[in-house]
């Protein structure tokens, strides 16, 4: 209970959204109603949840936090589905402050982002952040860190310093970025990059002391970063991969408080993360003993025993030594005929000597950058020329 000296109040209530990421097909068929991907189709369901659960609250405003598209040159499909949602909340009166992130980012300086039509457009109540920016809505101030260049990351408190120096002192500020923060742990998305990362420290995005949040994106699994004031990635809304089949998916509902103690204002925020009906991926595993009569009644028996229906699927079968890995694999696909796409169905058949890379290295404890440098030290490369190679490799994944 609050006495007259300490008063607390919700001013301003918004969604917190990031890496929709439209336009990822893995593990997709053509959907015979609609012709379009059906691994589309879970993308766009779980958009629509999000868009949906924003009208019903009745938000203040919605922020997403970067990457909205796969690659940076979405086709005309993607970006109309993507379109039809934003500009669902912005006829409802729902302001949109869209942030730039790394996969909507063009790869020469001049082209056009593919979230650039809103503003070229001036759509009404969305907001595009494609340079550092303050804005204001419903009486919150949102310091927008959009995906910048490596140097642009390294010279970044410069950067927003002039920023903050324009914050009033008589209202919230909401802190965005799209990037990597120190602390952060990453998803299944890391096993794709060779290089790493520029990382932001936690300091410059909490300086600041009207900062009540700071909204992320660019990691896709959900996790806050820090406590107070909320340093928070919201992660992605639908899985990409086996990577992320554990990860529950969601975005995240915030409110605004405004706290009033012996004349004293200060802002804070709570947080509360919302499920999305995200597709379930699940793995299979099973092993067959040398001894197995009928190695593929085994594997049907396990499969009977998983919750499957709707899943996308991957059977991973180990065999022992010697064995010929023989299963019936069209009695196995008809067990599984009830998951929404099976994935593949991998025989091991355990090796008694394993293979390695040199010097007793076991290639499964390897870094992705490791294991490439050592393949190539294999092929009997030069150490410049595996350096360069090891710069391009780089270079490409952080495209």
């Amino acid at each position: 209970m609050f006495t007259m000296a300490q008063a607390q109040e919700v001013i301003a209530k918004f969604i917190h959204t990031a890496d929709w990421h439209v336009g990822m097909e893995n593990y997709s068929r053509v959907d015979p109603q609609t012709g379009l991907s059906t691994r589309l189709g879970d993308f766009l369901r779980s958009i629509d949840f999000v868009v949906d659960y924003a009208i019903k609250e009745k938000v203040d405003f919605f922020l997403f936090a970067g990457d909205a598209f796969k690659t940076r040159e979405p086709t005309p499909t993607h970006q109309r589905e993507f379109a039809k949602r934003i500009l669902k909340l912005s006829r409802l009166n729902i302001p949109c402050v869209l942030l730039v992130g790394n996969h909507d980012t063009p790869n020469a300086f001049g082209k056009a982002n593919s979230l650039d039509i809103y503003s070229a457009l001036e759509i009404e109540n969305v907001h595009v952040i494609r340079e550092p920016q303050l804005i204001t809505i419903k009486n919150v101030q949102i310091l927008g860190i959009p995906w910048v260049s490596r140097k642009e990351f390294g010279e970044i408190d410069t950067l927003i310093e002039p920023l903050y120096n324009q914050v009033k002192s008589d209202l919230p500020l909401v802190v965005t970025a799209h990037a990597s923060v120190e602390g952060a742990v990453f998803g299944s998305e890391r096993s794709v990059s060779l290089g790493g990362d520029m990382v932001i420290s936690k300091t410059s995005l909490t300086k600041h002391p009207q900062t009540a949040y700071v909204a992320l994106g660019h990691i896709h699994k959900r996790q806050v970063v820090q406590v107070q004031p909320p340093i928070l990635y919201s992660g992605s809304i639908e899985r990409v991969d086996f990577g992320e089949e554990n990860e529950t998916k969601s975005f995240e509902i915030v409110e605004i408080l405004k706290q009033v103690q012996d004349d004293k204002i200060t802002y804070s925020a709570t947080h509360t993360p919302i499920p999305t009906p995200a597709r379930r991926f699940l793995t299979i595993k099973t092993t067959i003993s040398g001894s197995d009569p009928d190695p593929t009644a085994t594997i049907l028996s396990e499969i009977k025993k998983q919750d499957f229906k709707d899943a996308v699927v991957k059977l991973i079968v180990d065999f022992p030594p010697n064995s010929n890995g023989d299963i019936k694999i069209n009695e196995i696909k008809k067990a599984l005929e009830d998951a929404f796409i099976i994935a593949g169905i991998n025989k091991n058949i355990e090796k008694t000597n394993r293979n390695q890379l040199g010097d007793g290295v076991n290639a499964e404890t390897l870094s992705p950058e490791d294991l490439l440098e050592k393949y190539f030290q294999s092929k009997g490369f030069s150490e410049s020329r595996i350096n360069k190679l090891k710069q391009l490799a780089k270079t490409l994944a952080e495209e």
